[in-house]
């Protein structure tokens, strides 16, 4: 049972007590992320992620960082473009420990300026690391080029020129205007009871936390996408993305759109993973994905091999593609695809930590839980007219986009390339 409230000061309560586990997961979200930055604050809700680990009135970083080894508790935090997370496992004993550090955290942080230059600094280096990982750089080249004139379209990390710009002043008014109880909401999921969360959440979280400054306003525009676009890198292979406009977070087509990434490339058994890795053997790593949004959505596939089997690759997925909307997909692909989903579920949820996340991530979308069997019930009156539905919708009358990086120059002509559906 899901428990929902929303204290006098603007914040939001979720809490699934789990009898069976001995730990306990303690989130802090904010309904916030990098397509709330305005130009001269790309980065910046990556960058507060950050500082908030760097000390409060209380606590140092280090302080932080030891009271939760010390107890054997994992500590970490996330920035999306639509929403940051801050969380604490640990056993169930140090529920208190958690929610006051995660509480000192968001109220007391101090940001100083000495720790904000190093900190500057740091995410320098990971600007630099994520630039030389192309498996994750291109997913980020991919999403810039398909999001083109929409928010949603730069980087999470910001630029190395806009973090060296960064001020105390500029990151702390950022901060102040989004990181507010009416933006936040408190997820916790494991062993523990209710009525003693409630008030160990009345005594930390209890304080008024609201935005001085406005807010402003940013311009969502309508997402064009570039179709095709290469950047020359030295490395060994190429890294693509190719992929299409896809569904919005609350869309209910959304269902039949995961039949149809999970039977092309989300899983060992997928399309793509058996006819391009297994049979032909010119790829290490093959798969699909979709990322939703408010307002919109992207499907993808990411793939990397040789240069020399580049538009080899690429005309294979195509096919499988084709074959996905023009031929179809069998009574047992569909069957078994339901059926991975449900166990995938299933098995996910063992964790307190997804259990925790799925907490927020459907109340920030929702405005209500799901739990198991819920989702079950939607998974099973999937139709096979769900699924060609969607199929029609992202596939048909349609041409694909190619991002790459990698070195395919006088290798490929990548206007050449057949992307049409």
């Amino acid at each position: 049972m899901v428990i929902k409230y929303k204290q006098e000061n603007g914040l939001s309560v979720l809490l699934e007590p789990v009898k069976e586990v001995v730990s306990v997961s303690v989130g802090l979200w904010i309904n916030k992320g990098s397509r709330d930055e305005n130009p001269d604050q790309y980065g910046y809700a990556h960058l507060a992620e950050h500082m908030l680990f760097k000390g409060t009135e209380k606590y140092t970083a280090g302080d932080i960082a030891r009271n939760i080894d010390r107890v054997g508790g994992q500590h970490n935090a996330a920035t999306n473009r639509e929403y940051t997370c801050y969380y604490i496992n640990v056993v169930s004993d140090y529920l208190e420990l958690a929610l006051e550090i995660l509480s000192d955290m968001y109220y007391n942080s101090l940001f100083d300026p000495e720790e904000l230059e190093k900190e500057k600094n740091v995410i320098v280096e990971e600007i630099r690391m994520y630039e030389d990982t192309p498996d994750e750089f291109i997913h980020d080249f991919f999403m810039e080029k398909m999001l083109q004139g929409n928010p949603l379209s730069h980087s999470i990390l910001g630029s190395i020129e806009g973090i060296g710009k960064t001020t105390r002043e500029s990151l702390s008014t950022f901060y102040n205007s989004h990181y507010v109880n009416n933006n936040a909401i408190l997820a916790i999921a494991g062993n523990f009871e209710p009525e003693r969360a409630k008030n160990l959440i009345s005594a930390y979280f209890g304080k008024e936390k609201k935005t001085i400054i406005p807010v402003p306003i940013i311009e969502t525009g309508i997402p064009a996408r570039i179709s095709r676009e290469h950047m020359e890198k030295d490395l060994e292979q190429v890294h693509f993305c190719m992929g299409l406009e896809g569904i919005k977070r609350g869309d209910e087509d959304r269902w039949g759109l995961y039949i149809l990434s999970t039977i092309l490339g989300g899983s060992m058994s997928s399309r793509l993973f058996q006819n391009i890795r297994e049979k032909e053997g010119i790829s290490y790593s093959i798969y699909s994905f979709h990322s939703s949004y408010v307002d919109c959505g992207v499907f993808g596939i990411y793939c990397a091999t040789l240069p020399e089997k580049f538009a080899l690759t690429v005309d294979l997925i195509m096919k499988e593609c084709r074959k996905m909307l023009y031929d179809g997909i069998t009574d047992e692909e569909f069957r078994d695809t339901k059926t991975y989903m449900k166990g995938n579920l299933a098995l996910s949820l063992e964790s307190n930590e997804v259990r925790m996340s799925q907490l927020a991530r459907n109340e920030m979308t929702y405005g209500r839980y799901f739990d198991f069997n819920d989702i079950v019930k939607v998974i099973d009156n999937i139709t096979h007219d769900d699924y060609m539905r969607v199929c029609e919708k992202i596939f048909r009358d349609k041409t694909m986009s190619l991002v790459s990086v990698g070195k395919l120059k006088k290798r490929v002509k990548l206007d050449s390339l057949d992307l049409t559906m």
